[in-house]
């Protein structure tokens, strides 16, 4: 289960990585024919209403940050390596209390 949840962290990752970079190539060709923009929305959110495209903007940032916490997650909680660390700590705190008589 889960190198499952870290290659679908992967996925969503990229997915949001790729979808980000593909709608600042839209807004970079699509800022040659902005006529202007106010200030207070500024440049890219003018252009974003424009060309309807703050929902793949905002889901691109959503699935960049799920597949982060994903694979962040799976790291931290499932990796063998983590788990080596806990038990030499516990260990350690062991062999500590057995000395010093706590």
């Amino acid at each position: 289960m889960s190198k499952k949840m870290r290659y679908l962290g992967y996925v969503l990752f990229m997915s949001g990585t790729i979808l980000f970079g593909i709608m600042h190539l839209a807004i970079a060709l699509y800022v040659p024919s902005l006529g202007g923009w106010s200030d207070p929305p500024g440049l890219i959110s003018t252009v974003l209403s424009d060309t309807a495209g703050r929902v793949p903007y905002i889901l691109s940032i959503i699935f960049m940050i799920i597949g982060i916490i994903f694979i962040v997650g799976d790291l931290l909680f499932n990796s063998s390596w983590w788990q080596k660390q806990n038990v030499e700590i516990k260990e350690k705190n062991q062999d500590f209390t057995d000395k010093n008589g706590m």
